[in-house]
């Protein structure tokens, strides 16, 4: 088990690097679509959405992989994320908390539609409310993931995988 929770810490670890990225780019895209208003950023901006999305979402599937929380089938991705809302007790703390699973729902609705659109215009004012989400997102996750990664240095600290070598 230890080598599973140290496994998934380096893979947030390695995620958030990812997502500061992603944000690097957004924050970009955004900027040149706010200053010039060129429909081309505009789709820059919500395929920057799309992805921060998905990245979350690895988080959160790699998470329920290791504490036995996976989903399938239809609506598993809104079922993921309502499941790492949940404190289960004597199991794991929520990963997110109420305000961030929100805002990763917003996310998680708006990929959705970037996906499966088809010879629709984006809205601006759809992309700046989901924008918005998403910057609120990159605070409130820094927080809940410190959070849960404190709790799994002591899971890790705890488990006892074979002899002490020291």
């Amino acid at each position: 088990m230890k080598e599973k929770l140290l496994t998934l810490m380096g893979e947030i670890e390695d995620a958030n690097r990812r997502q500061a990225r992603l944000y690097e780019k957004l924050e970009r895209s955004w900027g040149r679509y706010r200053a010039a208003g060129e429909y081309s950023s505009l789709v820059e901006t919500a395929f920057y959405l799309n992805q921060l999305y998905s990245g979350y979402e690895r988080v959160l599937e790699a998470v329920a992989e290791v504490f036995g929380n996976s989903v399938e089938g239809p609506g598993r991705h809104k079922s993921l994320l309502e499941k790492m809302r949940l404190h289960v007790k004597g199991l794991r703390p929520a990963l997110v908390g109420d305000e961030a699973f929100w805002c990763l729902n917003e996310l998680r609705a708006f990929r959705h539609f970037f996906r499966h659109a088809y010879d629709i215009d984006l809205e601006p004012g759809k992309v700046e409310l989901v924008v918005t989400k998403a910057l609120r997102l990159k605070e409130l996750w820094a927080e809940d993931t410190r959070d849960f990664m404190h709790f799994l240095e002591e899971m890790a600290r705890m488990a006892d995988d074979g002899p002490d070598p020291g």
